[in-house]
């Protein structure tokens, strides 16, 4: 039996390590990527929607659109927030496929919101010419900011894989699999694998082997 030094394990240990980590950072930039993109696709179809005058619809909800509050253009309807930032938690969800659906939801809802309640308060400051960090201590943001996240977070929720259900069930249930494969409905699987049981059981002159 060979004996393992233990450096030789410290070092593969290590080196597992390095891997995962790797993984993990990996993970969390392409995370942030994601969110970033879902919000820029979020304003791009608020802006989008308000040039068209579609979805006038509900109370207006404040500080929707930052960066016009000057005008005073940041108050914008309420169906037609959520169905702006629906869609971009949509695309979210979607790049996100493999992760589950309340975990992704979660992460792509809190991380919004700080970058929406941020950009918030960078807007107000750079429209009013004032420190950043005077408005973000002194201001009260609108609802805006908290709606569009809870929409992100319901629109990033909702895609499913296509096939990952099925090959989940598969790997749930193996019998179920092969005899979908052989044809046979799930009850006949019992049967069949019996009958085989049996057959291999007879030996070459008619009898049963141990019999």
């Amino acid at each position: 039996m060979t004996r393992v030094s233990p450096r030789s394990y410290a070092g593969t240990r290590r080196a597992r390590r390095v891997p995962r980590a790797l993984s993990l950072v990996g993970g969390a930039g392409a995370g942030l990527l994601v969110v970033l993109v879902s919000l820029l696709a979020g304003y791009g179809w608020l802006y989008g929607l308000r040039q068209t005058g579609s979805l006038r619809v509900g109370p207006p909800v404040a500080d929707s659109l930052p960066l016009l509050q000057l005008a005073g253009f940041d108050r914008q309807p309420l169906a037609r927030v959520v169905v702006a930032w629906l869609l971009a938690g949509l695309i979210a969800g979607v790049a996100l496929i493999r992760v589950r659906p309340l975990q992704r939801a979660s992460i792509v809802g809190v991380l919004g919101l700080v970058l929406l309640l941020i950009s918030s308060q960078a807007a107000d400051a750079l429209a009013r010419n004032l420190r950043f960090s005077h408005v973000l201590i002194s201001r009260r943001p609108g609802f805006g900011p908290l709606v569009e996240a809870v929409m992100l977070a319901v629109g990033c929720a909702l895609p499913r894989p296509v096939f990952g259900s099925e090959r989940a069930a598969r790997r749930r249930s193996p019998r179920l699999g092969v005899a979908r494969d052989s044809g046979l409905r799930p009850g006949q699987y019992r049967h069949a694998a019996e009958h085989d049981r049996d057959r291999d059981h007879v030996g070459a002159d008619g009898h049963r082997v141990g019999a």
